[in-house]
């Protein structure tokens, strides 16, 4: 029943937004009055003496009562499920993955757990290098666009419960590339990637809902990924599609170093009100590129810059950004998604602090005015714009004081114990903005729980060698 009066609102909802809104206050002026009519009678059938009386109108009332208070304990019953399920899944992002390293020490110890010093402050995160610059001269991709993942038969049958893993989570339908094998040998010239297709609902199925419980005890990772090591690439059962990540980077005429810290709105599938690097999806392949996007093979090219090159106007808001350099960092894998591979790349821009926020104020306003020239007439669908891990602000952080808080004071090279309470560690930076509101002189200071990836970001910039 519960499933029926649900889809039933929702296809109420897609139908008209007005309906929707009025079956509410239907439903809530039905609820209202039925309890007070059940009140009424009940004092009218107890406390007077003209309904004690009245034999058949007392049997009657009491009928009457006792049908409405059933319909309305029904009824109530319902969206008391519906409001605890939904405070329930406030905090979805903990529920579906848990990117605590304390849990990634219970499972893997000191084993993938890369720890490193920026700004007199100590990072720990959980990633396995695959692929380092300098490492190699060429990078290689073999790509196999007809090969496509299939989902375990077990994960299609738990379809409806993980899929519910990410209700309060806005989402995508689209192809993604899957990484299926890394080959490189120390001391080769050449690095290997192959790539195969997968989906994003396959992500959200796998690596997006790894710990987000089936029944008691029982998850996706505690079937797939329960040992002390990660499933190797070839072997593995989960989506694996390859994220990208990128630092970008500005400087002020003074010489000093900025980064661009996006920081995630409510929607957003995973770090939900938490800031990551300053590009962080997935792997897209445009249509300026590949014609025909994922029919098309893969490129080496696209890889090593293409990507960011399409991605990073809409990641930091700004129209043709003047792009100093790009870097190709190196390729992890994501311990706390169950080995979900990532791209990492460093990018200068050639502008300061004060140009960015002009270049960023003309991009949205040029994008307002797009989407009203854009805006369908009455009665036509538009053709929505992909708005999966949105961000809601970006904040200008000057590098120098970019420190974490509430983390181990020292490197610790076989520790053997470890503390819960630097999972609520955060950042700590100052930021400098163009609206005189946000801060005394234009400059405020956040501390902000981040994405793991932000964190492997630093550690490949830094060279992976701490």
């Amino acid at each position: 029943m519960e499933d029926n009066i649900k889809s039933w609102f929702n296809k109420l909802y897609r139908k008209s937004h007005a309906l929707y809104i009025l079956s509410l206050v239907v439903v809530g002026g039905v609820l209202f009055g039925a309890t007070l009519a059940i009140l009424v009678f009940t004092f009218c059938y107890y406390y007077t003496d003209y309904y004690k009386d009245q034999t058949a109108l007392s049997v009657v009332a009491e009928i009457f009562v006792n049908l409405i208070a059933t319909v309305v304990g029904v009824i109530l019953a319902y969206f008391m499920y519906r409001f605890i399920f939904l405070v329930s899944h406030r905090d979805e992002d903990k529920n579906k993955v848990s990117y605590k390293n304390s849990d990634m020490w219970r499972q893997y110890g000191t084993e993938y757990r890369q720890q490193f010093e920026l700004n007199d402050t100590v990072f720990t995160v959980y990633c396995e290098k695959l692929l380092h610059t300098g490492e190699f001269k060429k990078l290689l991709v073999v790509d196999d666009p007809d090969n496509y993942f299939s989902l375990d038969s077990f994960i299609k049958s738990q379809f409806f419960t993980l899929n519910e893993a990410h209700t309060m989570s806005t989402t995508a339908n689209s192809v993604t590339v899957r990484l299926i094998d890394v080959i490189h040998q120390p001391g080769d010239d050449t690095a290997v990637i192959k790539t195969a297709r997968s989906t994003y609902l396959s992500h959200l199925l796998t690596n997006r809902a790894l710990d987000y419980e089936l029944k008691s005890g029982v998850t996706i990772r505690s079937l797939f990924e329960n040992t002390n090591h990660l499933v190797p690439l070839s072997r593995s059962r989960l989506s694996n599609h390859l994220g990208v990540n990128a630092l970008v980077f500005i400087n002020d005429k003074e010489g000093n170093k900025y980064l661009l810290l996006p920081e995630r709105g409510n929607n957003a599938t995973v770090a939900k009100h938490k800031v990551t690097a300053s590009i962080a999806t997935r792997l897209e392949m445009d249509k300026e590129h590949f014609p025909n996007t994922y029919i098309d093979k893969l490129t080496s090219e696209y890889v090593e810059k293409g990507c960011i090159k399409f991605a990073i106007s809409k990641a930091i808001r700004v129209t043709n950004p003047p792009i100093d350099s790009i870097k190709f960092l190196g390729l992890s894998r994501d311990i706390y998604e169950g080995g979900k591979p990532t791209l990492f790349y460093t990018v200068n821009l050639n502008m300061t602090p004060e140009e960015y926020f002009e270049a960023k104020k003309t991009y949205e306003n040029n994008k307002k005015i797009e989407d009203q020239n854009n805006k369908p007439p009455h009665g036509h669908l538009p053709l929505e714009e992909e708005k999966i891990d949105e961000v809601e602000t970006i904040h200008v952080v000057k590098w120098s004081t970019l420190k974490l808080k509430g983390g181990p004071t020292h490197k610790e090279k076989e520790p053997k114990s470890y503390n819960p309470a630097y999972d609520k560690a955060e950042l700590e930076c100052t930021c400098v903005t163009n609206d005189k509101t946000l801060g005394k002189k234009g400059i405020y200071t956040i501390h902000k729980g981040f994405e793991q990836n932000l964190i492997a970001n630093f550690w490949f910039y830094l060279g992976c060698e701490q």
